[in-house]
């Protein structure tokens, strides 16, 4: 294939702006959902459990989803590309299921609205893995370079970064000053905007033999599940440590609320802090990377990530002021979140032309398809986890235990995903 290495500075920001669509979405769902719909005061439109169960199903269906979408992607002929059309269908579908998400029907407690949650949420991740599955899977094809795979992977990390500013200190101040449908309404346009950036700047190498994928949908997952390294990469990363993640994120507007004793707000605002000191320490992960390989710096972020974690259980009972002490844990995750921000689209590039020496296809979408699949049935699984501890432990101040407890079974969660990356084989 023809693949430009050269693509110049504005071409990558406009492909790299996509992911602060995706980044801006996909965390203000794993993050307000739950504490919308059942939060631990206030108005409460549907049960604690019947909420993480509705949640545990529409990431069921995106992760059903995401091979489908791969392999169609893969075998796309359009004279547009096999992966821009996808991104420019799907896109308003996907803004209008995710306002959508956060205007229920019934102003009360009511089934209608799990409902009604079950069915808006099943397409909003259908749409977002339209939108979000092709465009990831654009990288390795416009670069092949492995310099150059980090220097865009880093550029698609700052505009990650960017969508998480976004979203957590615009969601704050949105949801303290207006309501949380319109904060919906105003992230779902700043998302639109970014996603259309590379359907209008991006053109992709042109069609060939190289991009023709003759296998079936069952043969290109057994391939990319026969692939070692992915499946090492894929076992700690888009499991284990993406369903630690997905609990503390789902468990932050818990934190703040009950252990840290202030507003709801700040759940943005803590976590708009922790991007601050990822946004910081990209140039330090950057450099590790490529003096120390992607594979040590990953599995050191990893190590790091589920320390942290373990330590949100300590909020309150060591003698620190609650706000301070969870303050410093949620920002210093930042530097771990650096390193998850960047490196796994360099990693999974690897992986990707390891895949091209052994079945002779470019089947990009497909493994980030199979990676959507199993990193959302893991997030899916974080929820009804989350949801549970804190319907038997409790999630209000008077009974704080599930909250307490949701950072250390993450910490858990992630030193599992650790340790088997430990296993994975390429060094650099």
């Amino acid at each position: 294939m023809n693949k430009g290495d050269n693509l110049g500075l504005f071409r990558k920001f406009a492909y790299s702006s996509g992911y602060l669509g995706t980044m801006l979405v996909g965390e203000l769902a794993v993050m307000w959902i739950i504490f919308f719909y059942a939060p631990p005061e206030g108005m409460v439109f549907a049960p604690i459990l019947l909420v993480g169960g509705v949640v545990f199903f529409g990431r069921i269906v995106d992760a059903i989803a995401d091979p489908l979408v791969g392999h169609f992607s893969d075998k796309s002929k359009s004279r547009f590309g096999r992966r821009i059309p996808f991104i420019a269908v799907g896109t308003p579908f996907l803004v209008i299921a995710w306002v959508l998400i956060f205007h229920p029907p019934v102003a009360a407690e009511s089934v209608i609205n799990a409902l009604y949650l079950a069915v808006v949420l099943g397409f909003f991740w259908i749409f977002f893995t339209v939108v979000a599955a092709p465009h990831l899977a654009l990288l390795p094809e416009i670069v092949s370079a492995r310099r150059e795979r980090i220097n865009l992977a880093t550029y698609l990390a700052i505009f990650g970064i960017l969508g998480l500013f976004i979203a957590f200190l615009g969601s704050g101040f949105l949801i303290e000053h207006f309501d949380f449908g319109v904060m919906a309404i105003v992230m779902g346009a700043i998302a639109f905007i970014s996603f259309y950036m590379p359907v209008v700047f991006i053109r992709e190498t042109p069609w060939s033999r190289a991009k023709e994928v003759s296998l079936s949908l069952t043969e290109a997952i057994k391939h990319c599940l026969t692939n070692r390294p992915f499946l090492y990469y894929v076992s700690a990363f888009a499991i284990f440590l993406m369903m630690g993640i997905a609990v503390v994120t789902a468990a932050v507007p818990f934190i703040v609320t009950v252990l840290m004793g202030v507003g709801e707000e700040w759940a943005g605002y803590a976590l708009g802090i922790m991007t601050g000191v990822a946004l910081l320490s990209f140039p330090i992960i950057n450099y590790l990377a490529k003096r120390f390989g992607k594979k040590t710096v990953f599995a050191a972020s990893m190590l790091l990530f589920s320390i942290l974690a373990s330590m949100l259980g300590t909020i309150g009972v060591f003698p620190f002021a609650p706000f301070h002490h969870g303050l410093f844990l949620i920002a210093l995750m930042g530097v771990a979140v650096s390193s998850f921000l960047m490196l796994p689209h360099a990693i999974i590039a690897d992986v990707i032309d390891h895949d091209e020496t052994i079945t002779g296809f470019r089947r990009e979408a497909i493994y980030y398809g199979v990676q959507g699949l199993l990193s959302k049935s893991g997030i899916g699984v974080s929820a009804l986890i989350f949801t549970l501890l804190l319907h038997l432990f409790g999630k209000t101040a008077a009974e704080p235990l599930g909250v307490t407890l949701a950072g250390p079974v993450a910490g858990i969660i992630a030193f599992i995903g650790f340790l088997v990356f430990l296993k994975y084989p390429f060094g650099k």
